[in-house]
């Protein structure tokens, strides 16, 4: 019986934006009672190169290759089909998608039966019941390496490591809790051999850090009606399940009220050549549907250790052939969550190489190349990493997340939204007890449009200060010495100058002579939104905004805007700020007539 065949609503997007005449592999999650969803495709990084082995590696574990994409009249596909159909694993029908370029008129999905093609349906699955049906595990464990430092000696003793991981002696538990799982199963008398892997989470308590800092993730969740996500990270809707790794003494069961002792490391020695030691700090993720058993999740997490292990020799022998001094480098995991993808990417970067540096640099062009990805935005730098949950505990304080989610529609009728495109913080009057009411809502506004810079990967330099912005304008001459420590407001133009310093960003002012004429720069801001999707400084009199959206009826001319407003001086409370519009559609009486308003719109800078 042929699978039934599921195509993620992210990844169709992909297909139709690919307008490059090539082939490429398609990786997928074979789950439930058969069926196959397609969550990813790579395309050739250079003429009859696949790549799919690597490119693999960087997926979660049960993310695997299940057929072939073509794309237009290629004819490369025709010389990769029998090398890609012998390598998939998860089904005894590799799939192929032909998709025309530029479009997903005329899509055809096509299953291998018998050396023949047969064309099936496909379903498509929406974003939101992939995060209600799917989630993923996060696994942190740490090994010592002992090999020579020679492509050679790092490949064998990797597979010795490999081997000693998989032989079953490892134990699994969820931090915080005394949930145990070895290879016999999970050592809990809560689960049974039929629990699954949503019975899991159901019992993992919630992060003890939720109920201050990102509380509003809870009470966005519930204004939506939607299952709470009590799991999910910064900037994702799937909920992502810790793992931590021990080691048994022997390969006999647990006993259920003796937790196993830590296994603080694997040491895997030769007597040949000189040997150096490089720790290995692993974080292995997997994906996996919540109906998944149970009993299924040891050799999951085995996978996807040993997926991410083979991500780590990969990295150390790319560097040893490439580089003439012969030193062995340490390897850390980064990954990452591109919105377009819908699932993340992982990648292995040593320690001592900068993200500017040309190596660098190739790697990351060469993996925008393989996603059909544009070499303009910072997909893969290490600031665009995915901030886990806990990973944050120590800072005192953090700002609301992305408050417009969730908030009334605008009632803009046949009209069309332009939102920011990603993630920023709520920065407003009164916090970090600063006294800046009455005039600090310009840097507040710079501030919300600083996080969206940090949050998307472009840089990892810290929110500035109202004391750092001034004392900036001064060192370029822009405001007296008397300017410094005041509380003097500023504007749009002094916001750009401070992007530029700060962040090396550029900005385009845009001048609207009145309030009653901000309605003529609204499909402005809406080619904004759809090209840059940076939040938008407004400043008129004395008094500024951040514009984070715009509601725009092309035929009638109504328009609304999103607007986030800096001058709330309560409590993080997100249904407050909400319900009160602090953050909210505002129509064209919110602005004053008499005023002339400055619009400080943010580029996005060319960078990977």
């Amino acid at each position: 019986m042929l699978p039934k065949l599921k195509i993620s609503a992210f990844l169709l997007k992909r297909l139709e934006r690919t307008k490059q005449q090539c082939s490429g592999c398609l990786y997928g999650v074979f789950y439930g009672e058969g069926t196959l969803l397609l969550l990813s495709f790579n395309i050739e990084s250079s003429l009859g190169q696949l790549n799919y082995e690597q490119i693999q590696h960087r997926f979660p574990a049960e993310l695997d290759l299940c057929g072939l994409v073509k794309f237009g009249g290629c004819t490369d596909g025709e010389a990769h089909l029998n090398e890609v159909i012998k390598s998939v694993d998860i089904t005894d029908n590799p799939i192929l998608l032909q998709c025309e370029l530029g479009t997903l008129v005329g899509l055809r999905a096509s299953f291998f039966v018998h050396g023949k093609l047969e064309e099936v349906p496909y379903q498509v699955m929406e974003a939101d019941q992939l995060y209600n049906d799917f989630c993923f595990t996060r696994l942190q464990c740490g090994f010592f390496l002992q090999t020579a430092a020679t492509p050679e000696s790092v490949s064998r003793e990797m597979h010795v490591l490999r081997k000693r991981v998989a032989d079953g002696n490892l134990v699994f538990n969820v931090p915080q809790t005394k949930i145990f799982i070895n290879s016999y199963g999970p050592l809990d008398e809560r689960f049974s051999c039929d629990s699954q892997i949503q019975d899991l989470i159901d019992v993992i308590p919630s992060p003890a850090h939720e109920k201050e800092t990102t509380g509003g993730d809870k009470k966005k969740a519930k204004s939506q009606n939607t299952p709470v996500k009590r799991l999910a990270p910064t900037g994702c809707d799937y909920e992502v399940i810790p793992i931590d790794v021990m080691r048994s003494r022997s390969r006999d069961p647990v006993a259920r009220d003796s937790p196993p002792h830590p296994a603080l490391s694997i040491a895997v020695t030769t007597e040949e050549q000189i040997r150096v030691q490089v720790p290995l700090e692993i974080e292995a993720m997997a994906i996996l549907c919540r109906k998944t058993k149970l009993q299924r999740l040891y050799d999951v997490l085995i996978e996807s250790i040993c997926r991410a292990l083979r991500l780590f020799e990969l990295s150390l022998i790319e560097h040893l052939t490439e580089s003439e001094s012969g030193k062995l480098l340490v390897p850390a995991s980064y990954h990452f969550y591109p919105q377009e993808f819908g699932h993340f990417v992982s990648c292995a970067y040593l320690e001592d190489m900068g993200d500017d540096e040309p190596s660098m640099l190739e790697r990351r062009k060469r993996l925008h190349r393989q996603f059909a990805l544009p070499v303009s935005r910072p997909y893969f730098r290490r600031a665009n990493h995915v901030r886990f949950l806990g990973e944050t505990e120590d800072a005192p304080w953090t700002p609301l997340l992305n408050t417009h989610i969730g908030v009334r529609p605008s009632g803009v009728i046949d009209g069309k939204e332009y939102l920011v495109n990603g993630n920023y913080h709520y920065y407003h009057y009164l916090q970090q007890q600063v006294q800046d009411k009455g005039w600090g809502c310009a840097y507040r506004s710079l501030q919300t449009i600083c996080s969206w810079f940090v949050l998307q990967g472009y840089t990892n330099a810290p929110i500035p200060t109202h004391l750092e912005v001034q004392e900036y304008l001064h060192k370029i001459n822009d405001k007296p010495a008397a300017f410094v420590g005041s509380s003097q407001w500023i504007g749009s133009t002094e916001i750009s100058m401070c992007l530029q310093g700060f962040l090396n960003v550029d900005s385009k002012i845009l001048h609207v002579a009145s309030g009653a004429e901000l309605a003529t720069v609204a499909s402005e801001l809406a080619m904004h939104f759809q090209t840059q999707g940076t939040p938008v400084m407004i400043g008129g009199g004395v008094l500024a905004h951040t514009i984070i959206g715009v509601d725009y009826c092309v035929q009638t001319g109504q328009v609304k805007f999103l607007i986030l407003d800096p001058h709330y001086t309560g409590a993080d409370d997100l249904a407050t700020i909400q319900i009160k519009g602090w953050c909210g559609w505002k129509g064209m009486d919110f602005w004053a007539k008499g005023s002339y308003y400055n619009l400080c719109m943010p580029q996005r800078p060319i960078l990977y």
